[in-house]
C-alpha cells in the first residue's frame, strides 16, 4: 500500500462539512462515503483509474489525505467534490429576499452541493435512482458495488468504488440484471458505459448552456430530462441546474405555497428561473434538505 500524501486546505468561512454529511446521510450518494473518526473517505476521478481522497475538519483548516494523487491535485478535488468554489453568499443574498427558502441560509448553513467523482458515476446513480425510493435504490447500489465493483486499500477502511464502464460492460445487462436492475435499466447501464468513450469533458458540460448540456444527455439511451438535470447537477457541479421534474422539489414548492404540486412543470422552472436564476441547483438542494429536515421529527 503506498503511502497517502497529505496536506491542509483553508475551507471558506460558509463551509460546513458536518452539515455536509447530514445530507450525504438522507441521499443514495451515502454508499460511497466511508466513515473513519473524523475523516470522511471517498474514491475520486477517472472510473478508471481513481484515487482516494480522506478530509478531516480541524478547526479553521481541512487536513486532505490522498492516495494516488499529488497535493495541489488533492485539495482542487475536495474543493470540487463539496463544492468549496460556489459563491455561496451570493445564494444566501437571494434566500434572505424570498419566503420560500428565507431561513434555510441559518438552518443549514454553509450546506453546499457535493459532486459525484465523474460523469459516469452520475450516470449509475441518476439511471438506478430512476423512479426507485432511497432504500430501494441504495439496496441495488450495493449488490452492484459488490459484484461488479472494487475496494481500494488505504490506511483504514477500504473504499468502494462504482463499477467502470469497462465493468459495466464486460458485466453485459444479464448481469446488471442479476442484481435488480430492471432490462430496460441494465441495458442503458450497458450502453452508456460503451458512450463513455466519446462523452465530452466535464469542463465542456459546465461551459456549454444548460439547455445545451441537457439535450445531449436526453439523447443517450435511458436518459430523460430528470436523469439529465441530476447527471448535470451532481456530475458537473453546475450551480444552475434546478430539477423542476422531481417528485421531492414539486412537493416541497407546494408545501411552502410557491407552486401547486399538480401545476405544468414550467411554472416550477419558471420560478427558479425568476427567483434563483443561476443557482438552481442550490434551490433544488436546499428544498430538499428542508423538505426532509421538516418531515424528521427531533429527538426529545
Amino acid at each position: 500500500m503506498v503511502a497517502p500524501v497529505r496536506t491542509t486546505l483553508v475551507p471558506p468561512r460558509l463551509a460546513s462539512l458536518p452539515q455536509q454529511v447530514a445530507q450525504l446521510e438522507r441521499s443514495s450518494r451515502a454508499i460511497a462515503f466511508v466513515r473513519d473518526g473524523r475523516r470522511l473517505l471517498r474514491a475520486w476521478g477517472d472510473p478508471e483509474r481513481p484515487c482516494v481522497l480522506a478530509v478531516a475538519p480541524t478547526g479553521s483548516r481541512w487536513v486532505v489525505e490522498g492516495w494516488g494523487v499529488g497535493p495541489a491535485a488533492a485539495r482542487r478535488a475536495v474543493r470540487e467534490m463539496f463544492g468549496l468554489n460556489d459563491p455561496l453568499e451570493e445564494f444566501y443574498r437571494r434566500v434572505r429576499t424570498e419566503p420560500v427558502l428565507r431561513g434555510c441560509e441559518r438552518r443549514f448553513r454553509g450546506l453546499r452541493l457535493p459532486r459525484d467523482a465523474n460523469l459516469f458515476e452520475a450516470l449509475v446513480f441518476a439511471v438506478v435512482g430512476q423512479q426507485l425510493s432511497v432504500a430501494a435504490a441504495n439496496a441495488i447500489q450495493q449488490r452492484l458495488w459488490a459484484r461488479f465493483g472494487r475496494r481500494l486499500r488505504t490506511d483504514g477502511p477500504d473504499v468502494p468504488v462504482v463499477p467502470s464502464p469497462d465493468e459495466i460492460v464486460a458485466a453485459g445487462p444479464a448481469g446488471l440484471r442479476s442484481v435488480g436492475l430492471s432490462r430496460a435499466k441494465a441495458r442503458a447501464l450497458a450502453r452508456l458505459a460503451g458512450w463513455m468513450t466519446e462523452a465530452p469533458s466535464v469542463p465542456a458540460l459546465r461551459r456549454w448552456p444548460c439547455a445545451t448540456a441537457r439535450d445531449l444527455l436526453e439523447r443517450l439511451p435511458g436518459v430523460g430530462r430528470w436523469t439529465a438535470e441530476n447527471v448535470l447537477l451532481r456530475g458537473t457541479g453546475r450551480a444552475d441546474v434546478f430539477v423542476a421534474g422531481d417528485l421531492g422539489v414539486r412537493v416541497a414548492l407546494d408545501r411552502y405555497g410557491a407552486v401547486p404540486k399538480d401545476a405544468p412543470e414550467a411554472r416550477a422552472r419558471a420560478w427558479a428561473e425568476r427567483v434563483y436564476p443561476g443557482w438552481g441547483s442550490y434551490a433544488t438542494l436546499y428544498l430538499w434538505r428542508k423538505l426532509v429536515a421538516d418531515r424528521t421529527p427531533r429527538a426529545g
